[in-house]
């Protein structure tokens, strides 16, 4: 019996009203019907199977399970509940407006819930219909996929009987019992189905020793027996062991970030905790279990590499890092290399939204040709069928466009696009493949990038998707086989609305990204491999430029504070790089023995790699330092240079001393240096020698003078007449 015979499902919650239903927090196996405005919220119905979730010739009857909980502030009496259905969806409108459809064409009986239930009290509930019969049943006579709607009613105090809950859910039948089947068309569609192999955000630190450390230890979780991306793995694998088509269908979407993330715990690691400390993280074993089995299981199967951390490539493309766009494309390398000997489809890329802007599509195509799979609702100006060449982009490499089915990946998305009804996805690949007439040729089904169904669930829709190949209602596709094909139709581009730039990672986070990236290019520029400590400068700093794409994943997508605390995490630890290059402060005075005397500076290089620095000095009026060349300081060493310097006068003089790099990276902090100089400098000098020799200069005139006035003196009395 297949997984979806067994009936097992998703979770149905829905808060009630006396009128309609109120949707709840989790996510529901069926549609909850909004409540009529100003009702008060009196039960919440919870569906947790339907059995079977696809009707059969060997279908006689469908149960519904659940339970109905009082969440009001009164006594409901006579709960009673019953199934009824109306007539088949005809369109993806009528699948996403399931609640505004009618469901009076037949139902069964009502079944007793419960006599009474107080506020807070919760009952179960169990109702079997027939499905075909004239009274009292679903009355089913023709294949389909129909509205089928759970409703619960009761009497509250101060009220009269009244329906209090209800529960949309679709029911897809493929044959009635004793009844007419479905029979496969000649040409049925092909099917693709993208497999998204991501985590739920990213974990790993930017560390330049080498050391693994994650934010949290749940990711052990995750890929762990029951974890979610466990899940994701053993659901397939479970599938493929019993069937030889369903894999053709597959294509792995997977993240280089999260592989080598779980490659590095294999070795061994640490988790950061609250308060700060690192403790042995508990994942490596299960890291080590579940990267092999991925190996295995994607072994010669299709496989694309998402960007690196599933990276903002508009986000980042819009503020000019393309730098750290590249980076992020190059590394499908890394995933070709942990799960060799897989090769990633190249230049083919499935868009956070379904879309990029023209900027990002110019960027891409400048590296090569490209691919994107969109939402066909953003292709412009189409013409033709799928796949489209896009003719408005003008670059030196074209781009094609590769539409995904909207309806599909909206069924399984749910709401905030965690992850939908099972119910609801199984029924809309069921009307895409059996019942749409208007079916494209090829379907791609593109599940929410972080899937957060359980693996249940998973199998449920994989059995679907294998009945149908078995029952050729559709074709297995690898996604490869239809992109080979050449272009049918055309396009003028992709639609980048108002609402796609809201979602971005936000400019606050992207500048500072860009800031830092440029931080540590220039520091790259500066630093040289040391012989003696064999260190790659790249080594050292390209966490940073991975942790800087960690800042702006998709997975930060309407949590800016998350996708900021992860760059300022990249931030700290290039500030603690550029610390370990200082200069030694002296803890006294020092005295300049002469008015030339140079200025001595100590350097530390507290990284494994050399790096070249420039001296910057900031004296106090008084002190004339040069301007020091730039210095290269060895790894993990120290040196002394003696700056030379012009001593104007006498005195206490305060030197501010700062490390940069020749970009002009600053290294280190500022170290201040007291100086004592009593020796006078050579411009004092010939000041006081020229004050001297005028001095001298004034003193000969004025004995120059009195000796003439008295020589005149004399010879004035030597002339005068002698009186008789």
């Amino acid at each position: 019996m297949t997984r979806w015979k067994a009936g097992a499902g998703l979770l149905a919650t829905a808060f009630l009203a006396l009128g309609p239903v109120v949707p709840a927090g989790a996510d529901p196996i069926g549609v909850p019907v909004p409540p009529a405005q100003g009702a008060p919220t009196l039960l919440r119905l919870e569906v947790d199977t339907m059995t079977p979730r696809i009707v059969t010739a060997g279908t006689p009857q469908l149960t519904v399970t659940g339970r109905v909980t009082n969440t009001g502030d009164r006594r409901v009496d006579d709960i009673r509940v019953k199934v009824q259905r109306g007539e088949p969806v005809e369109s993806d409108r009528d699948l996403r407006d399931l609640p505004g459809l009618a469901t009076d064409s037949a139902s069964s009986p009502f079944a007793d819930v419960a006599r009474s239930l107080a506020p807070g009290d919760t009952a179960p509930v169990s109702v079997t219909v027939p499905v075909r019969g004239v009274e009292q049943s679903l009355a089913l006579t023709q294949p389909g996929v129909y509205p089928v709607l759970v409703n619960v009613n009761g009497r509250p105090d101060y009220g009269g009987q009244a329906r209090l809950a209800e529960v949309s859910l679709p029911l897809p039948v493929l044959s009635v019992p004793s009844g007419p089947s479905t029979a496969p068309d000649q040409n049925p569609p092909s099917v693709t189905i993208l497999w998204p192999i991501l985590d739920t955000q990213p974990r790993r630190l930017p560390t330049s020793n080498g050391q693994t450390v994650l934010t949290d230890d749940d990711l052990a979780d995750s890929l762990s027996v029951g974890g979610r991306l466990y899940g994701l793995v053993d659901a397939v694998d479970q599938a493929a062991a019993t069937s030889g088509t369903l894999p053709r269908s597959l294509c792995f979407a997977v993240d280089p970030d999260l592989l080598q993330t779980v490659s590095a715990m294999s070795a061994g690691y640490k988790v950061r905790t609250d308060d700060g400390r690192t403790v042995n993280g508990k994942g490596a074993v299960v890291a080590t279990n579940w990267l092999a089995r991925l190996a295995e299981l994607t072994h010669g199967r299709c496989v694309i590499s998402v960007p690196y951390a599933d990276a903002d490539l508009v986000a980042l493309s819009r503020s000019g890092a393309v730098d750290l766009a590249q980076l992020s494309i190059a590394s499908s390398s890394i995933v070709a290399d942990l799960l060799g000997p897989v090769q990633p489809a190249k230049e083919l890329f499935w868009p956070a939204g379904g879309t990029f802007d023209q900027r990002t599509l110019v960027d891409l195509a400048s590296i090569g040709p490209t691919t994107v799979l969109a939402d066909p609702a953003r292709l412009q100006n189409v013409k033709g069928q799928a796949p489209y060449m896009l003719n408005g982009i003008h670059t030196n490499h074209p781009v094609r466009a590769l539409p995904i089915d909207p309806l599909l990946s909206q069924t399984l998305s749910g709401p905030g696009g965690k992850g939908g009804s099972l119910q609801d996805g199984l029924a809309a690949l069921t009307f895409r493949t059996v019942f749409d007439q208007a079916a494209s040729d090829h379907v791609v089904v593109a599940p929410p990038r972080r899937w957060t169904a359980s693996e249940t669930e998973l199998g449920g829709y994989l059995d679907l998707a294998q009945q149908l190949f078995d029952g050729r209602f559709a074709n297995p596709q690898l996604l490869e086989q239809q992109l080979s094909g050449a272009d049918q139709g055309t396009a003028t581009g992709l639609a980048y609305t108002p609402q796609d730039s809201a979602q971005e990672i936000p400019p606050s986070v992207s500048a500072d990204v860009v800031r830092i990236n440029t931080v540590k290019r220039d520091l790259l520029d500066a630093m040289d491999e040391d012989n003696t400590t064999n260190v790659d400068p790249n080594d050292l700093l390209s966490p940073m430029q991975y942790g800087l794409l960690r800042g702006m994943s998709t997975a930060w997508r309407g949590r800016a504070p998350q996708a900021a605390l992860t760059v300022d995490r990249v931030d700290e630890e290039l500030d603690a790089l550029r610390g370990k290059v200082v200069v030694n402060n002296h803890d006294r005075p020092l005295t300049l023995a002469s008015g030339d005397s140079p200025i001595p500076i100590g350097i530390s290089n507290g990284l494994p790699v050399a790096i070249v620095v420039r001296i910057h000095l900031t004296a106090s009026p008084g002190l004339r330092p040069e301007q020091y060349q730039d210095i290269r300081i060895p790894a993990a060493s120290g040196i002394s240079r003696y700056i030379p310097a012009e001593v104007i006068r006498a005195g206490r003089f305060t030197v501010d001393a700062q490390l940069t790099t020749p970009g002009g990276t600053k290294l280190g902090s500022t170290a201040r240096m007291e100086l004592t100089s009593t020796s006078y400098g050579i411009v004092t000098v010939a000041l006081t020698g020229v004050a001297g020799g005028v001095l001298v200069l004034l003193t000969t005139f004025r004995i120059f003078r009195r000796v003439r006035t008295a020589r005149a003196g004399r010879a004035g009395n030597s002339q005068a007449p002698v009186e008789p």
